[in-house]
């Protein structure tokens, strides 16, 4: 079987070692570890703090080309007055609603 190693102390260890003012040796003699113990902790939680990158594949969604043509033009009727706005105008469009919103 294999042995467990519980690493909660070790969080604290490496976490009052980051506040010590010495050197490895000293905090390690005053904490009555050996230094083999203390880097191998040290690696292993610095691994763990990095981030992972995770590859994500994009899947891209081609339009066809009749569904562009469909949606051209907005048409706006007020009275007897027609606007019409090109759908791939967002700016132009987001400003006329603006002052439709305004007036109306």
């Amino acid at each position: 079987m294999e042995k467990q190693i519980n690493h909660e102390p070790w969080e604290k260890i490496l976490e009052k070692f980051s506040s010590y003012e010495g050197t490895v040796t000293s905090f390690c003699s005053e904490n009555n570890v050996s230094k083999s113990q203390f880097y191998y902790h040290k690696r292993r939680a610095d691994i763990l703090k990095k981030p992972t990158f995770h590859a994500v594949s994009l899947n891209t969604l081609i339009a066809p080309d009749n569904a562009e043509k469909a949606y051209k033009d907005i048409r706006i009727e007020i009275g007897k007055a027609n606007v019409f706005i090109p759908s791939n105008e967002s700016e132009l469009l987001k400003t006329i609603l603006k002052e439709l919103a305004a007036t109306c």
